[in-house]
């Protein structure tokens, strides 16, 4: 009860602010504390795949990958839809690793009825997604890519709830656990992007819900719980300190269209209001589950 009081008021607390102050961020940060990750210092080959089915996905764990990529590490971008830097004419991607691949060909499709989707992001149960995805289209693209690069690791959002319930994000991760799992391709580790307990409650379930309730869209976190029988994403194996490479994840970030940072402000709050080394201060930790 008194956790609920407490959401309750810090949700009302973002909904009276007018301007945000290192206070209001302060009340989104994690409040839990995990492992610090050691696998990742001890790989010999330092190449790894970030696989996700929109680029701008990566958002949460941009900061672990320019570390990566800052100690030699070679790192590249898949994904099933991309944008452009409305500055540089090219992919943000390039900002925090080697680049972004395209998973399939320009224009082919890889899920059925996107043209008449009122609301694409919406939850649906996982065993619609073998009806709505052209699962063997790009389960092949993917292990050709994946195997012809040779990643011992692979970076994705979890494959329970896809961050947020996205239909796209689940059918992506869960694809990469399934084709490692069955010995398909052959990194070491996934590691899945995903949020503390906390920051999940006041930002998805509080700073999201007020969002889409304000617009008259349905929130798809609230679906995703009730559809799945979950009460939210996994929970982190591992924490991992990136507030020496805070410029390079805000640069990251704010190189994206405005209809992306549109998105992305949706559950990285008012990162656009404050100066990276503050910003990035408070947010200084990036969470993973780890699936061996």
């Amino acid at each position: 009860m008194k956790k609920s009081i407490l959401i309750l008021l810090i949700g009302m607390l973002y909904a009276c602010a007018e301007k945000p102050t290192i206070e209001t961020i302060q009340a989104f940060r994690a409040t839990e504390r995990f492992p610090e990750d050691m696998f990742l210092e001890t790989v010999l080959n330092k190449k790894a795949l970030i696989v996700v089915a929109h680029d701008d996905d990566d958002c949460m764990m941009s900061g672990t990958v320019a570390k990566l990529t800052a100690s030699g590490w070679q790192i590249k971008q898949l994904s099933l839809v991309t944008h452009e830097s409305s500055e540089m004419g090219k992919n943000p991607a390039h900002i925090i690793c080697q680049g972004n691949e395209k998973i399939l060909s320009e224009g082919d499709i890889y899920r059925l009825g996107l043209d008449t989707m009122k609301n694409p992001y919406v939850p649906i149960p996982y065993a619609e997604m073998e009806q709505q995805f052209l699962t063997e289209k790009v389960a092949n693209a993917l292990i050709k890519k994946i195997n012809e690069y040779d990643p011992s690791v692979i970076f994705t959002l979890d494959n329970i709830k896809g961050g947020y319930g996205h239909p796209e994000h689940i059918f992506i991760s869960n694809l990469v656990v399934e084709l490692f799992q069955d010995g398909l391709i052959h990194n070491q580790r996934i590691y899945q992007s995903v949020y503390t307990d906390h920051m999940e409650h006041s930002i998805v379930d509080i700073w999201l819900k007020n969002k889409m309730e304000k617009w008259g869209y349905p929130n798809p976190s609230e679906i995703a719980n009730a559809l799945y029988g979950i009460d939210g994403m996994p929970e982190p194996d591992v924490e991992i300190t990136i507030s020496d490479y805070a410029t390079v994840k805000k640069n990251y970030l704010m190189a994206y269209p405005e209809s992306a940072q549109k998105n992305l402000r949706k559950f990285i709050p008012y990162f656009q209001e404050f100066d990276a080394k503050t910003y990035f201060g408070v947010f200084d930790k990036e969470f993973f589950r780890v699936i061996k």
